[in-house]
């Protein structure tokens, strides 16, 4: 699927960058196994390595002095047990070509060697575990025999180590608990240099979850796998460097500052990841990245994750390939969060939700047609939240849908007290596609309305997200049933995109909202004037009744009205107003002083 590090290559690479980062408790058990291996062989010294490609490290050591804690690997005696992967014997040093140079044994401090490699299950050997002394030994065959059975537990430590809640267990690379552990260390260190976490983002999981319902799960696990070893390729990643596993399809990666502006500006130029899956399928992947700078004595861990996360999410909201951590933009999310927390608490108060009504009025009377019934929130402590969070807030989650059901209950409340005071207005509710996709919503929203004595002519639906709506065959079907019923259909925002026309042909619409960007400038500019005049006209040959909302001054208005637009809404005839008020404006007349011209006769 992907070409590069193979998937054994990536375990190694991480093992190998784990052992080699100090760890007290467990560097303080391979001491244990070294000091057995050398009661067993009956010499003094012992030690415990670590190899990478380059370096051997000494993870502890005993009774051999100036042995180098990191040594590149042609200058150390341990290279031809972990080239071989077999055990290496030596007696007596001195009398062997491969180590009579060395300096340990020029020293006369290691005459008698003998190292066991430390190897996985799978084959790979992470270092060795080593005896020595300051003169020649002869060791039995049952001395050789415990000894490496001795470094054999040791592998079994080091395998189990390596494993236990550290690794993840699709990808083989250091966890998202090992990277908090890292972080947690440089904290207690004290360390004041500037660090850097950098977050990647391969794929979106609900896509990976799609991709596995049709090509099953070993298919995306498959290419899960393949992304750690891609991106440490086209990063460029020294081996030394560990690529941590932070969630699936995420990778992170640890490092001092002036290292990651490197890696930041080679992250920003990333190709799309293009992953062929089953020879049939060939899908481009965008990849995200956000970090965080830090200094790690100033730090919470915990926090710098948080922060991390918020730099990837805000990237990938925003559809860039990079992005730093911006403490303004993550309180302004942080709050819409909090908010969105107390919105599912106002849903189930008395006294925060409450919704006003903006009147539409008729081009050719003057007179109310209607209303607009418009949610609005009172926060207890924030005051009146802006309609427009609201909607941003709960339009991706379940709230909307009980947003939609506590709007149209306070509706057809509003609906019976204005039938019993003699006020016969229809109002229009704003449903989404969420809700229209949701099985028996039309015959659940007739029951309601027969239950509370009223009928269909009193509610009106509009239809926002209209492209969605085209897209979902369910919330077409429901729109269908709620035209067979009776109900009015309004088609929101029309002219607001390029593609509306082909929603008339599809969708079982009544009455026609035109955007308020159509109309917005036709006091003032030609070329508006041309296209609305002629969308209006078009409009009302195919018989619906238009609609004109945003109109806010009476030359908009008197445009319209000559152009045969059939209604408009706006502030030049009001703003949404309390259903209290809702009386006492029908009784002034409505809009006919609006729209000069026009005979006063009653109102509705």
């Amino acid at each position: 699927m992907f070409s590069g590090l193979n998937k054994n290559d990536t375990k190694r690479l991480a093992a190998l960058a784990l052992l080699r980062k100090h760890d007290k408790a467990r560097d303080a058990a391979l001491g244990e196994f070294a000091s057995l291996a050398s009661d067993i062989m009956g010499v003094s010294g012992c030690f415990v390595t670590i190899f990478d490609d380059q370096y051997q490290y000494i993870k502890y050591v005993k009774n051999i002095p100036r042995l180098q804690k990191k040594s590149p690997i042609p200058e150390t005696m341990c290279q031809y047990a972990v080239v071989s992967a077999e055990p290496v014997i030596c007696h007596d040093t001195r009398n062997d070509s491969r180590f009579a140079a060395h300096s340990l044994v020029n020293r006369g401090l290691v005459i008698f060697y003998a190292a066991a490699p430390l190897q996985t299950k799978e084959g790979f050997v992470l270092g060795t575990l080593c005896v020595s002394h300051a003169q020649p030994v002869t060791p039995t065959p049952e001395q050789i025999e415990k000894f490496l059975r001795v470094a054999a537990l040791a592998s079994t430590y080091l395998e189990a180590w390596y494993s236990l809640g550290r690794i993840d267990g699709l990808t083989g690379l250091p966890n998202r608990q090992f990277l908090l552990k890292e972080l947690e260390k440089l904290a207690q260190e004290n360390n004041a240099q500037r660090w850097s976490l950098i977050l990647f983002d391969c794929i979106d999981m609900p896509r990976a979850y799609e991709l596995a319902r049709y090509l099953g799960v070993p298919e995306v696990e498959k290419m899960l796998r393949g992304f750690g070893p891609l991106l440490r390729l086209r990063l460029k990643l020294p081996s030394r460097m560990t690529l941590f596993a932070f969630a699936p399809g995420r990778y992170a990666v640890l490092v001092a500052a002036d290292v990651a502006q490197t890696l930041i500006q080679k992250a920003e130029c990333l190709p799309a990841i293009e992953a062929q899956i089953r020879g049939d399928i060939d899908i481009q992947l965008k990849v995200h990245t956000g970090y965080v700078n830090f200094i790690p004595q100033d730090s919470d861990p915990h926090e710098i994750l948080r922060q991390g996360i918020s730099a990837l999410h805000e990237a990938m909201r925003q559809q860039i390939p990079l992005l730093a951590f911006d403490p303004i933009l993550d309180q302004k999310r942080n709050n819409h969060f909090r908010l969105l927390h107390d919105l599912s608490e106002a849903i189930k108060a008395k006294d925060q939700l409450y919704m006003v009504y903006q009147p539409k009025i008729s081009l050719h009377t003057g007179l109310t047609e209607g209303c607009e019934a418009l949610l609005r929130w009172h926060h207890p402590l924030q005051g009146n939240v802006p309609p427009s969070t609201i909607v941003q807030l709960a339009e991706k989650t379940s709230l909307m849908t009980d947003i939609t059901h506590w709007v149209i209950q306070a509706v057809i409340a509003q609906l019976q007290a204005w039938r019993r005071a003699g006020i016969g207005l229809p109002i229009s509710v704003n449903v989404t596609v969420s809700d229209f996709s949701r099985q028996g919503f039309a015959d659940e929203l007739e029951k309601k309305l027969t239950r509370a004595g009223l009928t269909v002519a009193d509610l009106r639906i509009e239809c926002l997200e209209t492209e969605k709506v085209l897209e979902s065959d369910e919330a077409l079907y429901e729109l269908a049933q709620l035209k067979k019923k009776g109900f009015k259909i309004l088609l929101d925002d029309f002219g607001a995109g390029y593609s509306n026309i082909s929603y008339l042909r599809r969708i079982p619409i009544d009455i026609i909202k035109l955007d308020r960007s159509l109309i917005s400038q036709i006091a003032s500019d030609s070329d508006s004037r041309i296209i609305a005049r002629n969308v209006i006209m078009m409009l009302k040959e195919l018989n619906y009744l238009v609609l004109a909302e945003g109109v806010e001054d009476r030359q908009t208005a008197m445009m319209l009205k000559e152009y045969g637009c059939d209604e408009a809404q706006g502030y030049y005839f009001s703003r949404p107003i309390s259903p209290t008020e809702i009386p006492v404006w029908l009784a002034r007349g409505s809009a006919v002083d609006k729209l000069p011209g026009l005979l006063r006769r009653g109102t509705c």
